[in-house]
């Protein structure tokens, strides 16, 4: 995800203390989030807040914004360890991936661009299982 933040300002000036602090507490409310710094000029009020924004970097990313968070074990392509009975081993935390470059992936590890490329041109339909 790339960051931003830049300075932003919000002025309030009133021609009475009461009318000033009634407007100022109800701009200072609306921004208690940024972090709002007061100076002031008599009765003007310069507020000094911070604005920011995020934009995603990669299709992993932007799937995250929507709420979706895929992991390796979700991939088709992820191959679980097995036993020697031919059981999947529950206790194993690493699996195989053809597109990882060591050819193994961390089952927890967040599912890389590849996956959500494939799920965007369709070669790839994931279905969700209710337990």
């Amino acid at each position: 995800m790339i960051s931003r933040s830049y300075q932003q300002f919000a002025i309030v000036c009133a021609d009475s203390a009461q009318s000033l602090t009634e407007q100022l507490n109800a701009k200072l409310y609306d921004l208690r989030d940024k972090h709002p710094t007061v100076t002031f000029e008599g009765l003007i009020a310069r507020i000094q807040y911070e604005e920011s924004e995020s934009a995603p970097e990669t299709l992993a990313e932007e799937y995250a914004t929507q709420g979706v968070r895929l992991t390796c074990e979700d991939c088709p392509f992820f191959v679980p360890m097995y036993k020697s009975d031919g059981t999947v081993d529950q206790r194993a935390k690493w699996g195989g991936c053809p597109w990882r470059e060591t050819k193994r992936a961390l089952k927890t590890a967040q599912a890389c661009d590849k996956l959500f490329e494939m799920l965007n041109n369709g070669e790839v339909k994931l279905c969700a299982s209710i337990e």
